[in-house]
């Protein structure tokens, strides 16, 4: 099922783009636009793990410093 949202959100704006990128600049702003969202697109789906953990200022948490997170699984 959330395959399926991601891709119906991907489409969306692929969709949107494509709209505004005709106002803008008639066919040759739709497809500027188009590979503007295919851009946007393929960053957003592979790098999208990275871009939430920079975002947070994520670091790895050692043993030493969390005991109880490591015990879990031990």
């Amino acid at each position: 099922m959330n395959g399926l949202k991601t891709t119906v959100l991907m489409v969306t704006l692929t969709l949107m783009l494509v709209f505004v990128g005709g106002l803008l600049g008639g066919k040759t702003g739709m497809t500027f636009a188009l590979i503007m969202a295919f851009g946007i697109n393929f960053i957003t789906y592979w790098f999208s793990d990275k871009i939430v953990l920079k975002m947070y200022r994520a670091k790895p948490v050692t043993e030493t410093e969390a005991p109880e997170l490591y015990s879990i699984y031990g």
